[in-house]
């Protein structure tokens, strides 16, 4: 069973999922209804996982603090006093939670270093523990501003004896009858900021990911550009619907195959024929030569029994130790290679979309 238990409307569970990956990463175990296997029964599930967790968090949304369903496990939570809210939009917490101290991740684009996050997590742990939380925001019900203005109106109608001055102003106020805006025909006066445009490197990370629909190569995109035109998108849309496969790909081996051996001229040719060397350097390069040649053949050799590509070998080639007996030469080396080379196996991953 997991540590905490995350509630949160289904709407929200593009940016929930950064909370969820955040916590994670800090090493605590987390349960969200995107974990319930197939084929279990929804409702079981939940209530287990949530009677099990160490604590409730309830991601307060504008969609969530009228869901019936958030509102329920928070309250389990709060019955058990190990329930930490957190406000995801500017909003008042639902009936019966006003009084419980709430953290802020209002806008937070996962960036793990914000001082808010910081001080989630302090919370998260300090109620898993059973410790006072310092500094959570204490919900303030927002004042409406009805009975001030109310009021000044009220005033300029006893003060002027002007009704229909005071009847305007007050249908201004409550929105009724607003004139409309001026300027010239066409014209939007106050409309929504048109969409920035991506850049050639966004462009590119994204089509990447599009093109791989790796889990992976999407959160590489959210950590350069968290602000970014697709990161929206991503974050409310696909990240949510990720699920776990088998891929083939290819890596490299956790060593590369190399050791070192002894290798000397070459004395035997063809048609056994002697070779001889009347110099030093026509001996030890024949001896690194051959050291080249058996190297190659040992990496080739190996990695001829596996699906393998990209084979690379290398030397580290060492200076010879030479003889001369009756004006012929004779060396070894005793060099070092190294074989790289990719091989093809099955890797769990997460795909997107």
């Amino acid at each position: 069973m997991a540590d905490i238990f995350v509630s949160y409307k289904k709407e929200d569970a593009g940016r929930v999922v950064r909370i969820v990956e955040g916590l994670r990463a800090e090493g605590l175990s987390v349960w969200w209804d995107h974990g319930i296997a197939p084929g279990s029964q929804w409702d079981q599930t939940i209530q287990t996982e949530l009677n099990a967790a160490g604590m409730v968090i309830a991601c307060w949304s504008e969609l969530s603090i009228s869901a019936p369903w958030v509102k329920e496990e928070a309250g389990v939570g709060k019955a058990k006093g190990k329930l930490l809210p957190v406000r995801i939009d500017d909003v008042d917490p639902p009936l019966g939670f006003g009084l419980i101290q709430m953290a802020d991740l209002i806008d937070w684009d996962g960036d793990t270093d914000d001082p808010h996050w910081e001080h989630f997590i302090a919370a998260v742990r300090a109620t898993l523990s059973g410790e006072p939380i310092a500094g959570l925001e204490k919900p303030v019900k927002k004042k409406s501003l009805w009975p001030v203005l109310a009021l000044a109106t009220l005033g300029l109608l006893a003060a002027g004896g002007v009704v229909a001055f005071g009847m305007g102003m007050l249908d201004s106020i409550l929105g009724r009858g607003a004139p409309a805006a001026s300027g010239p025909i066409g014209a939007v006066v106050g409309g929504p900021t048109p969409p920035r445009q991506p850049s050639e490197a966004e462009k590119t990370m994204f089509a990447k990911a599009q093109d791989s629909r790796l889990k992976t190569d999407y959160q590489d995109y959210l950590r350069s550009f968290p602000q970014g035109a697709y990161a929206k998108q991503i974050r409310e849309e696909i990240l949510p619907i990720c699920a776990g496969e088998m891929q083939k790909v290819w890596k490299p081996p956790q060593m590369p195959l190399g050791q070192m051996f002894r290798s000397a001229s070459v004395t035997d040719g063809p048609g056994d024929v002697e070779i001889t060397y009347d110099n030093k350097a026509a001996a030890c390069s024949s001896a690194q030569d051959a050291f080249k040649a058996s190297a190659d053949s040992y990496c080739l050799a190996f990695t001829n029994s596996l699906e393998t590509r990209n084979r690379e070998v290398g030397y580290t080639i060492q200076d010879c130790v030479c003889q001369e007996a009756g004006g012929n030469w004779w060396c070894y080396t005793d060099s070092t290679y190294s074989c790289t080379y990719e091989f093809q196996t099955e890797q769990y991953v997460e795909v997107c979309g």
